[in-house]
């Protein structure tokens, strides 16, 4: 049986730097901690590979979701140093699509 277990949402950004833009991740509390995430994000940024219109993916995740930039670092995201001074308590990642 299929059962949604979370949502995604990228978008192209068109604005310098263009590129992909992920405004939405989430994967549902009763299937956090089991490899969905990751497995997800896998097939995200393998998707936006293939599709090759961008060379990157940027996501702004709260510095204090340790779980949430735990799995962004492990599938390939690392912070853009890019400070957005209307979210003070978020960081922009960035990974390359190469």
């Amino acid at each position: 049986d299929a059962e949604m277990v979370g949502v995604a949402l990228v978008r192209d950004f068109t604005d310098e730097p263009v590129g992909y833009d992920l405004q939405q991740f989430m994967i549902d509390e009763r299937f956090q901690n089991r490899g969905y995430g990751t497995a997800a994000l896998e097939l995200i940024l393998a998707q936006l590979k293939a599709e090759a219109r961008f060379d990157h993916v940027e996501v702004c995740v709260k510095k204090d979701d340790a779980a949430a930039l735990h799995v962004y670092e492990k599938t390939g995201f690392a912070d853009s140093g890019y400070v957005d001074e209307s979210l003070p308590d978020c960081v922009n990642l960035i990974c390359y699509l190469r």
